[in-house]
């Protein structure tokens, strides 16, 4: 299985370790982890059991709360890549074989969707409004002679 080419619980809560040591001072996704140490812990120990799963080891977490957990977190695909970037540092420092790495980032591509999908929602939403003349922000700002250059 992908687990084991990624070499089990020891690689995996390690590359995970370093994962969020990493995205706690990645300006691109530090917003996202600005939180409580205790919250962290709970949220870094979720992505570990998430990840055992998905990549084929022990099932401790239920997939089906990704999307839900992530809807209301206004993350686009820019912060889902830069996530998976450092994923994929955080993997090779580890020590897991290239091969095994390069899969399991690009198996992770089957949950960008379940991860964006809420800023996607709210993007869309976002430029009907501004299509039907409804962006209420550009009106309370008093419209094109509220642009000041």
């Amino acid at each position: 299985t992908l687990y084991e080419r990624f070499g089990g619980d020891l690689n995996l809560e390690a590359a995970v370790e370093l994962l969020f040591g990493k995205a706690v001072m990645d300006s691109r996704v530090r917003s996202y982890f600005e939180i409580n140490a205790r919250k962290l812990q709970t949220i870094r120990q979720r992505m570990f059991q998430f990840l055992s799963g998905f990549l084929g080891g022990p099932k401790l977490y239920d997939a089906t709360n990704i999307k839900p957990s992530h809807y209301h977190m206004n993350i686009t695909d820019f912060h889902f890549d830069s996530f998976i970037d450092l994923l994929s540092i955080a993997t090779k420092e580890v020590g897991v074989h290239a091969d095994a790495c390069k899969d399991f980032l690009t198996a992770l591509g089957k949950v960008r969707k379940d991860i964006t999908t809420g800023c996607t929602v709210r993007m869309e939403l976002a430029q009907k409004n501004m299509e039907k003349g409804k962006d209420g922000l550009f009106k309370r700002l008093d419209g094109e002679s509220g642009i000041k250059a």
